[in-house]
């Protein structure tokens, strides 16, 4: 095995940092806090309102504890990129209908331009992190292939997503119908951003995004089954 490859195994297999154990602690307690929070009539007002900030915080710890573990400056890089595609996606898609279909951002996700909310395209690079470094557990170093599982991953994860980020009002959809036009684009545009990760050999992995991605699906399937 490549120097390069052993690199990027061994980022994703140290054992956990202080830090880290903190990190997923917070983990836990914030989207379970947040799933019983949401189905609370009393604290539902204030919960919904606060989604910008949380994801914020949480995207912004996760991003900076990958980056202490991996030490690859070529992250932030990918980063900035990837954000400026996936928010320029929503904003043509909010604008046209032509991307994902016909929808809006409701104002429960509050700090927006051109109707997207900034945090949106942050949310879509770590999520696309955490679904590689999942992918990359079945498929090894093979960047195609892992691409390939990550979109199809994170497509399936919109699915939990979709019903409960319409009953919130995050969105919504023309004619309340979610169409199978918007899964097929969220597997093409986590294809596209990747790519990049993976045929670049960018060092991301990290014990955390697993806990991070199963821990929001947690979060979704309870609203789904709540609300």
């Amino acid at each position: 095995m490549s120097t390069r490859f052993s690199a990027a195994r061994d980022g994703a297999e140290q054992s956990l940092t202080s830090g880290e154990h903190y990190l997923i602690w917070f983990l836990l307690f914030a989207f379970a806090s947040g799933a019983l929070a949401h189905t609370l009539p009393a604290v539902l007002p204030v919960t919904r309102y606060t989604t910008d900030g949380l994801l914020l915080v949480i995207n912004g710890l996760l991003l900076y504890s990958i980056y202490v573990r991996n030490g690859d400056r070529r992250l932030w890089a990918w980063l900035i990129g990837a954000y400026c595609f996936t928010f320029a996606a929503e904003a043509v898609g909010v604008a046209t209908g032509a991307i994902f279909g016909s929808y809006v951002y409701g104002p429960t996700m509050w700090w927006q331009w051109l109707g997207v909310p900034f945090v949106i395209a942050l949310n879509w690079c770590v999520l696309t992190l955490a679904t590689n470094d999942l992918a990359e557990r079945f498929t090894g170093k093979r960047p195609w292939l892992a691409a390939g599982l990550a979109s199809i991953l994170i497509a399936a994860y919109d699915v939990a997503i979709e019903p409960v980020a319409v009953k919130l009002d995050y969105w919504q959809w023309a004619g309340g119908v979610i169409p199978l036009q918007n899964y097929l684009m969220w597997a093409v545009i986590a294809f596209v951003i990747s790519l990049p990760v993976q045929l670049l050999r960018i060092r991301y992995r990290s014990p955390v995004l697993v806990v991070y991605l199963l821990a929001q699906l947690f979060f979704f399937i309870v609203l789904n089954l709540a609300l």
